[in-house]
């Protein structure tokens, strides 16, 4: 198998509703899908995803593609493209093949090329990974805030991670009273706070949390990201609840925080080879993962194949509308589709419908 030629898409998502947390809110998805075709008939699909800016044209994309990854990949093995080590340096930095696009749509071809699922290809066994419903909802009203927990109620999740961050923290409170209101008090709940806050209002928050009787499972991305002093003080400190960071870190600073004892769960929210390193490299210290959200949910493989996956983030966004047969959620449960390759088969309609040039 040899990859001879390649489709680019340039997609515009508009969300149902608009998603955010402290710092931020999007109300539309920029989003690149890269289509990598073989010389024995096989097509492999990867996605990169831009929130709220506009991607580049589509014609400035192919010319950028053909340019800098094309002569890379053309006439090579998916396998040995996957698999490659390579150690950038200088001017390189930041560049290469292996956007996390290509990579997908390159281990899409190795499992369809061994007519196995992505997840059995990774080593995993079994296609059920636990869940928890992210609801995103930090520019939501109390209302939009109770439709969307009620669906994920009513689809079984018994796992929920809620934005905090707010200034006053009565409004924090407020949302984790609904969170028990809707979903009732067995829930495990997990909050996250988008970088809001300095280590001391971490404890003083996550307190206050637990004399209101909210018990966290774990505080997501409480303080800013290359804090390493600070998280690892929080983990010291916080004894009742985790700390859970790293979704915006690279290999390095996940390295890092492993080093500083600054991390209760590892985020994993990168390139497949690269979420594997990082989460064997967790597994050296004792510490789990978890998956963030990933495009059109394909983190089910991933976390399928990682013994110390504790759960996979599910927001339902809207780029699940692409897929003919998206990856099924059930009684808490993702589920990786039995089918070759990662499963995902494009509605040409849909793709069509939100294509721009």
């Amino acid at each position: 198998m040899k990859i001879t030629s390649f489709d680019l898409h340039r997609l515009h998502l508009p969300l149902r509703e608009p998603i955010g947390d402290s710092q931020v809110r999007f109300e539309a998805h920029w989003m690149t899908v890269v289509e990598l075709h073989t010389d024995d008939g096989h097509s492999g699909c990867g996605f990169q995803l831009q929130q709220g800016t506009p991607t580049p044209s589509l014609s400035d994309q192919k010319s950028q593609f053909e340019y800098g990854i094309w002569p890379s990949i053309s006439g090579h093995s998916p396998f040995g493209l996957a698999q490659r080590i390579t150690r950038p340096r200088g001017g390189n930095v930041g560049g290469g093949y292996l956007t996390v696009a290509v990579e997908t749509a390159l281990w899409d071809l190795i499992a369809k090329q061994n007519d196995q699922p992505l997840y059995q290809v990774l080593g995993g066994e079994s296609p059920a990974v636990p869940a928890y419903a992210s609801t995103l909802d930090f520019r939501l009203d109390d209302d939009q805030f109770r439709a969307k927990l009620q669906r994920f109620h009513d689809r079984g999740f018994r796992a929920v991670k809620t934005k905090v961050g707010h200034p006053d923290i009565s409004w924090d409170l407020k949302r984790l009273g609904i969170v028990k209101e809707v979903m009732g008090d067995d829930v495990r709940v997990m909050v996250d706070a988008n970088e809001a806050w300095t280590a001391k209002e971490t404890m003083i928050r996550i307190r206050t949390y637990e004399d209101a009787g909210h018990e966290i499972f774990w505080i997501e991305d409480p303080i800013t990201r290359d804090d390493y002093e600070g998280y690892r003080r929080l983990c010291a400190e916080l004894t009742r609840t985790r700390v859970n960071t790293g979704e915006y870190l690279g290999f390095s600073g996940k390295r890092r925080l492993l080093e500083h004892n600054a991390v209760d769960v590892i985020n994993l929210h990168d390139s497949i080879s690269t979420s594997r390193a990082a989460a064997w490299l967790a597994a050296d210290y004792g510490i789990p993962v978890a998956l963030g959200n990933t495009i059109l949910e394909l983190g089910v493989h991933l976390a399928a194949s990682l013994p110390e996956c504790l759960c996979l983030e599910f927001s339902d966004l809207i780029w699940n509308e692409l897929a003919v047969e998206p990856i099924q959620f059930q009684d808490g449960m993702a589920l990786a589709p039995d089918r070759p390759g990662h499963g995902i088969e494009l509605d040409r309609d849909k793709l069509a419908f939100y294509s721009k040039v």
